[in-house]
């Protein structure tokens, strides 16, 4: 899964000299919580709505609403924006911007093409979305992890125990976390009839001393 496959490819922003004002008002319009901020066709910066809160006046500010809409005027985006961001190419893996935007506690990315163009905007959002689609959550199945010897067809002689019983395979995920050296926990979701599933977990538990199985 590509970034370019998943990213808002409509990408609002605004100009680095932008007011304040103009900048909390296009983000609450538009329902989005970011905006890259542009210097003509360049991307200078970003601009997130905790930056525009904390630039803001505070609601116990003595000032009355006429002294705070023309501070508010007075203060640019290019003063509260975020310098250089953290950007990421449209043929770069889901899993690249995931870990970009975990390592850095960030919730979006400007997505650039070769020539440094803006070419869209990836969210934990959307980040989210790819996930839902890659483990086939939204598909009405079972899920069984199974902890395995971490070696050449391992996954594939844990498929062929279950297809003994007749399943179809959903998706398979694998993570090292959690499990001691030289295994690894194999996630997979899966269709089956209902009366042979007690079949597939016999089967299972036979070869496996651990085996948790899930009916989502």
């Amino acid at each position: 899964m590509l970034v370019k496959d998943w990213m808002s490819k409509k990408v609002i922003t605004i100009d680095e000299s932008d007011s304040l004002s103009e900048a909390i008002n296009t983000l609450k319009r538009n329902k989005i919580r970011r905006l890259p901020v542009m210097r003509g066709e360049k991307l200078v910066g970003i601009v997130s709505d905790r930056d525009l809160k904390e630039a803001a006046p505070s609601k116990a500010t003595s000032l009355d609403i006429w002294e705070v809409h023309y501070l508010m005027s007075k203060i640019k985006v290019k003063d509260v924006m975020t310098r250089q961001p953290i950007t990421i190419h449209p043929q770069a893996s889901i899993e690249k911007a995931a870990i970009i935007m975990y390592d850095h506690k960030i919730g979006g990315l400007p997505v650039l093409d070769e020539k440094g163009t803006l070419v869209g905007i990836l969210s934990v959002q959307d980040i989210f979305g790819a996930l839902i689609n890659i483990t086939g959550a939204r598909i009405s199945s079972y899920r069984v992890a199974v902890v395995l010897p971490d070696k050449p067809g391992s996954i594939k002689e844990v498929c062929d125990y279950m297809r003994k019983h007749d399943f179809k395979c959903v998706s398979i995920l694998t993570t090292k976390e959690g499990v001691p050296d030289n295994q690894r926990k194999v996630i997979i979701r899966f269709q089956s009839e209902k009366e042979k599933l007690p079949q597939i977990l016999q089967e299972l538990h036979k070869n496996y001393k651990n085996v948790e199985f899930t009916e989502d």
